[in-house]
């Protein structure tokens, strides 16, 4: 029975990790550790999924002593949260290193049309390529009008725009 208890747990923990990976938010419910990336959850779940899988196949399948079994499932429960949080800092440290673009003076096209104290969508080219930010202009601009990008609005990403015209 206890076999079948532990697989149900490494069952339930094997679905939390995958529907974390696809992005399933759980309710918001995590309390995160330091700066690593890593919350509870995120922790959590893998031990349970190595856990109750190793253990409960070990005792249901094989005729492992209880001890031994729950031994086992504990080690690969550690195995993979380490796992877990190593992997997890690293995509942490990856997106710091992404580098960013003083966007002041680059040539925009209008995706979603601007009018004055509205904000649209504009699309500007980088050296990482195509990117879409928030603009506004102090002239209505339409679907694929030229412009340029003046300012950065106040610390979000919000840039103030002007159209490009062939006398200036």
């Amino acid at each position: 029975m206890l076999g079948i208890v532990l697989l149900i747990v490494g069952g339930v923990g094997l679905v939390l990790t995958l529907l974390s990976v696809l992005g399933v938010d759980a309710g918001g419910v995590d309390i995160h550790l330091g700066d690593s990336g890593a919350g509870l959850l995120s922790i959590v779940t893998p031990f349970a999924t190595g856990f109750g899988l190793i253990a409960g196949g070990l005792l249901t399948f094989t005729g492992t002593e209880t001890w031994i079994a729950l031994l086992t499932g504990a080690l690969a429960g550690i195995i993979l949260s380490i796992a877990a949080v190593v992997v997890l800092g690293y995509l942490v440290d990856a997106e710091e290193e992404l580098p960013s673009f003083d966007l002041i003076g680059s040539s925009v096209r209008i995706v979603e049309p601007v009018t004055p104290g509205r904000y649209g969508l504009g699309e500007v080219r980088t050296s990482l390529g195509t990117r879409q930010i928030t603009v506004t202009a102090d002239e209505a601009l339409d679907h694929n009008d030229e412009a340029v990008v003046v300012e950065k609005i106040g610390d979000n990403e919000s840039f103030l725009v002007a159209r490009v015209s062939l006398t200036d």
